[in-house]
């Protein structure tokens, strides 16, 4: 019998805000009203003020004294952290997957997240891609038996992950069956125990999306904090532009 787990109304805002700030539902720099809000999650304020309190410690809101709330600008260094860490750990589970036992179940559902890829890009679905992709690459962690490791990621990655949704959105930017081309090349060295080749091709997949970001900036400048450091309103320190 599956246990159902009851979460609070605050951590069910928290989720959902969360969601709808990655997937760029909720864009960078948009103002956010907490009654409005509360009204879209059928919930009353408090619970949403609660939500977007946290939001504001992981720097995906913002609360500013003229501007009121926003969400929060994508900010280059907290780009960047993501993704060294997140570069660390799945480089270290792909080199364990090559000489991970490689179960046919494991390896089954990472190709039907690719097929699911493929399918999405026939229909320029970027959000089935986005979750698909998650799927993908959380197998790789299960694989391993260290699925727990998958949380870890997900949580450090979620300001690269507005990047990420972003670039699939900019098609004049990301090359999507480039993406699936690394995805299926990273699959068979790993079937094929080939340790060096599936961390190359990882670590080029992955670096993928900060090579692409000077263009994306330049496509899409007013979802990015451009200021240079130590201006602004007193809300920190801002990133500008990388060269």
């Amino acid at each position: 019998m599956v246990e159902v787990v009851e979460i609070s109304a605050s951590e069910r805002a928290y989720r959902e805000l969360r969601r709808k700030i990655v997937s760029l539902d909720l864009a960078p720099n948009q103002a956010i009203a907490e009654l409005q809000l509360a009204e879209l999650l059928g919930m009353s304020r408090t619970p949403v003020r609660e939500a977007l309190t946290r939001l504001a410690s992981e720097g995906l809101v913002d609360f500013r004294s003229r501007a009121g709330t926003i969400v929060a600008p994508i900010r280059l260094e907290a780009v960047k952290s993501a993704h060294y860490v997140r570069e660390k750990l799945e480089l270290a589970v792909v080199r364990d997957a090559t000489h991970s036992s490689k179960s046919a179940k494991a390896v089954f559902k990472i190709r039907q997240c690719i097929e699911v890829q493929r399918f999405a890009i026939s229909q320029e679905d970027y959000a089935m891609f986005f979750v698909s992709d998650e799927e993908m690459h959380q197998q790789y962690c299960e694989m391993i038996g260290m699925n727990s490791v998958w949380s870890v990621i997900a949580d450090a990655k979620k300001h690269m992950d507005r990047v990420r949704m972003l670039s699939l959105q900019t098609t004049e930017v990301t090359d999507l069956d480039l993406l699936l081309s690394d995805h299926t090349q990273i699959i068979e060295a790993v079937i094929q125990g080939d340790e060096q080749g599936a961390v190359d091709c990882m670590q080029n997949h992955l670096k993928r999306v900060i090579l692409d970001l000077s263009m994306l900036v330049d496509h899409n400048r007013g979802y990015f904090d451009l200021e240079p450091v130590g201006s602004g309103d007193g809300t920190g320190g801002v990133i500008g532009r990388q060269s």
